[in-house]
C-alpha cells in the first residue's frame, strides 16, 4: 500500500513539474524578449524529454520550440530583411544563424515531416527556421541551387495553404527572394509585383510596405517609394513583425528621406 501510495505521490509531482514548465515556456514567449523567447525553447526541449507524450503533444512542442528560435534570430538579425543598401547579410549575424538555425530547423522539420495534415502555421515556421539556416551559408548565393528552389517551393506552399497568413509571409518570402537573388534568377518585375501584391492582401503590415517601398526605391520608382516608406512608418506592428518593428522603422525613415531628395 505504501509504495502505490508513493508511486501516486510521483506521478503527481511529475504531472505538476510538467504543467509548470509548460506555463513557464508559455509565459516567456510571450514576454517577447531576446532572452525570454530562447527560455521558452529550452523550455520546450525539456518537455520533449517526457517519453510518455503523446504523439500530437511532440508536434507541438518541437513546433512551438522552433517558432521560439526564429523570434529569436529574427530579434537579433533584424528578420534577415532587405534595405536600399541590400541585405543584412554580415559576418555577425551569419555566426547568429548558424548557432541558432540548425537548432530551429529540426525542430520544425519534425513537426512538418510528422503533422497529419501540414497547416499554414506549420509551413510558415518551417519556411523561417529553413531561411536562417540557409542564410548562414548565403542563401543568395545558393538561389541557383537547390536551396533557392527549395525556399521557393516553401513560399509557394504557405501561400496555396493560406494566402493571407501572418501579413502574406508566403509573398513577401517569394518577393524578397526575386528582389535579392543574382541573375539569372533575380526578377525585379516579378519582385515589385509580388510585393504589391503583399500590400494588398494585408494592407495594414508594417513589413509589406516597408519591403515594396525597398523595391521601388531600388528600381528607381522614388515616388511610390515615398510613399510606401510613409505608410509603414504609420502602421503599427503586428505579428511577427514586432521582433524587428524598431529596426524597420529606422530604415524607412532614411530610406523616406533619401526618396525625398530623388524627387524633382
Amino acid at each position: 500500500m505504501m509504495i502505490m501510495v508513493l508511486l501516486f505521490a510521483l506521478f503527481i509531482g511529475t504531472g505538476e513539474s510538467s504543467l509548470q514548465l509548460r506555463l513557464k515556456a508559455e509565459a516567456s514567449f510571450r514576454q517577447r524578449t531576446a532572452k525570454s523567447v530562447l527560455e521558452a525553447a529550452d523550455a520546450y526541449e525539456e518537455l520533449l524529454k517526457d517519453e510518455d507524450l503523446s504523439a500530437k503533444k511532440k508536434i507541438e512542442y518541437h513546433q512551438r520550440c522552433a517558432e521560439a528560435v526564429n523570434a529569436y534570430m529574427r530579434m537579433k538579425t533584424h528578420g534577415n530583411t532587405i534595405t536600399i543598401h541590400g541585405s543584412v547579410d554580415t559576418s555577425e549575424n551569419k555566426q547568429i544563424w548558424a548557432k541558432h538555425g540548425p537548432r530551429a530547423l529540426n525542430h520544425a522539420r519534425y513537426a512538418l515531416r510528422n503533422s497529419k495534415k501540414c497547416d499554414a502555421r506549420t509551413a510558415a515556421i518551417y519556411a523561417d527556421a529553413f531561411m536562417f539556416e540557409g542564410s548562414a551559408r548565403g542563401l543568395v548565393q545558393q538561389a541557383l541551387t537547390g536551396a533557392g528552389s527549395k525556399f521557393l517551393e516553401n513560399a509557394k506552399r504557405l501561400q496555396k495553404l493560406d494566402h493571407a497568413y501572418d501579413a502574406a509571409l508566403g509573398y513577401t518570402l517569394e518577393g524578397c527572394f526575386y528582389h535579392v537573388a543574382p541573375f539569372p534568377v533575380k526578377n525585379k518585375k516579378k519582385a515589385k509585383s509580388i510585393l504589391h501584391k503583399a500590400t494588398t492582401i494585408a494592407p495594414s503590415s508594417k513589413r509589406n510596405h516597408y519591403h515594396y517601398a525597398v523595391v521601388c526605391y531600388c528600381q528607381g520608382d522614388y515616388s511610390t517609394a515615398y510613399d510606401e516608406f510613409s505608410k509603414a512608418l504609420h502602421c503599427r506592428p503586428s505579428g511577427n513583425d514586432i521582433d524587428f518593428a524598431p529596426f524597420i522603422d529606422s530604415q524607412a525613415k532614411l530610406a523616406k528621406q533619401s526618396a525625398l531628395n530623388h524627387l524633382p
